[in-house]
């Protein structure tokens, strides 16, 4: 009576209990494990290179902005040159410059001739070997079209006996359309002529007739902006007077290109590869001067598949891909049992923030993304494993081994990290016309070399890192020149490699 009570009270757990074991027991495994589960793993990476010349920008913010160069007042430091003729000049608000312009008119018919020039190194030091670019906003206002040349602006060198050296012109314009046109010139502080330049001048030349137009037709010069690109010695970046440049520099989109095809090489397919490469003015990169490719670009017919170049490539552009929330993003297709390698090379600068922590550049558009902008948008990624290499001059910062602003690298989990150097400058052969026979990092060329061959990381890192560039005496190793840094949070260095199961 009693078994039957008990019966009758669990049976319908018992039942129950039964119920489900035969469901575990027959249905298909698959519909039981989570879809993560299901779904295997993919090895995807971001490749980004966003500059192809070896210059750093240095404004001239003391001069940029002043009346001498927005003509905001009338200035005596602009002067008459050494040719001017049936013109006048004044200082007057002109379209849309309503703070001032500097105008130049005809004072009767015939051919306009004017030249001014504004002696830069009576009140600015001249930085020896910097690429100086002037850059002028000029409108001809005038209802036809000029006879003769136009307007131009040029830089003028000067020896120490105020001899002209030489004189950098840039192109001509006769015709603005009656807007505003941007001109420029480059010029070197060089002294490849074998005068010794110590003085410099900025020109604004005009040469034209304005025939039968309006008396009141001119041409007007304003914004007038300067800066100076500082090179980097080809012989010996350590010598802190570098040659002048104008080679073909394409050492960084060669470093990243040397990753894209070592990845393409161990199976990475271009669908899971996302490569951001600007390589403007330059169609032809050779990274190895000995092997069998004279073009990366084009590798025998086989094309590197590049998703955005040039001008696209500039920090909006890169933020939107790191960024997981954007539907259509890299990013956003990263799954939690994927891995991913991101590899980014240009310059990088501690002295664009007040706090000078990192900031890496973009050439396209001189735009930047700062250390902590790019650590906020990887953290959000949830992947199995995560490769970071940061390919830029003080991208030690970006571990914040140094200067931590925010929270720290060291609480990504599942992120192996390496810099190319710490809180200092790093060095890249600008093209491979040395003798290592390499264009690119010279931390990170080895370094990937060696994982092609199926190294460690630990054993790539120990290699490139005790690595020594062959033209130096005493040839000290890259270790000691910018001490490449790794930080392993995963503790794979010395297992993860090409050859390894998960493979690299």
């Amino acid at each position: 009576m009693k078994m039957k009570k008990n019966l009758r009270k669990y049976g319908p757990l018992v039942a129950f209990i039964l119920i489900m074991v035969l469901i575990f027991t027959f249905l298909p495994s698959y519909l039981l494990t989570t879809r993560t589960e299901s779904i295997p793993g993919v090895r995807k990476a971001i490749i980004l290179c966003s500059a192809n010349d070896f210059y750093e920008s240095e404004s001239e913010d003391e001069f940029n902005g002043s009346p001498d160069a927005d003509f905001t007042t009338p200035t005596a430091n602009w002067t008459h040159g050494d040719t001017l003729s049936n013109s006048f000049l004044e200082w007057s608000p002109f379209g849309n410059k309503t703070s001032g312009s500097l105008s130049v008119r005809p004072s009767g018919p015939g051919p306009l001739n004017a030249s001014l020039t504004y002696n830069w190194s009576d009140y600015y030091p001249l930085k020896e070997y910097a690429l100086y670019n002037i850059s002028v906003s000029v409108q001809i206002n005038s209802s036809i079209d000029i006879a003769g040349n136009g307007a131009r602006v040029g830089i003028q060198w000067l020896d120490s006996s105020n001899n002209i050296v030489r004189t950098d012109w840039s192109v001509y314009i006769s015709t603005t359309g009656n807007q505003w046109k941007n001109i420029n010139i480059f010029g070197a502080c060089n002294n490849e002529t074998g005068n010794e330049i110590l003085g410099m001048k900025l020109i604004l030349a005009f040469e034209g007739d304005f025939v039968g137009a309006d008396p009141l037709d001119s041409v007007h010069y304003d914004d007038v902006l300067v800066d100076r690109l500082i090179s980097v010695n080809l012989t010996d970046p350590t010598d802190p007077d570098p040659p002048p440049g104008r080679i073909n520099s394409d050492g960084f989109p060669a470093q990243a290109l040397q990753v894209y095809w070592i990845l393409k090489g161990h199976g990475y397919t271009d669908e899971n590869i996302f490569l951001m490469l600007y390589h403007t003015g330059d169609d032809v990169i050779d990274i190895d001067a000995f092997d069998i490719y004279t073009n990366d670009l084009n590798r025998s017919g086989v094309l590197a598949d590049i998703d955005i170049e040039n001008d696209d490539v500039n920090a909006s552009r890169f933020k939107q891909e790191l960024n997981i929330s954007i539907s259509g993003s890299f990013a956003s297709g990263i799954r939690q049992s994927d891995q991913l390698i991101i590899f980014m090379t240009d310059h990088g600068s501690n002295g664009v923030l007040p706090d000078k922590n990192a900031t890496f550049h973009f050439e396209a558009d001189h735009s930047h993304i700062t250390e902590l902008e790019f650590y906020n948008l990887v953290k959000e990624i949830d992947c199995a494993r995560l490769m970071i290499n940061v390919d830029c001059c003080f991208s030690g910062n970006f571990l914040n081994e140094k200067k931590p602003i925010g929270q720290s690298w060291y609480n990504l989990p599942n992120c192996l990290f390496i810099s190319a150097a710490s809180d200092v400058f790093s060095w890249y052969w600008i093209n491979n016309r040395n003798p290592d026979g390499y264009a690119g990092s010279w931390f990170f060329h080895p370094f990937w070399d060696q994982l092609d061959q199926n190294q460690t990381i630990a054993n790539a890192f120990n290699f490139a890192f005790n690595s020594i560039p062959t033209t130096f005496p005493p040839k000290p190793p890259v270790g000691v020149i910018q001490n490449p840094l790794m930080q392993d949070n995963l503790g794979i260095n010395n297992s993860w490699s090409f050859n390894t199961e998960p493979s690299l």
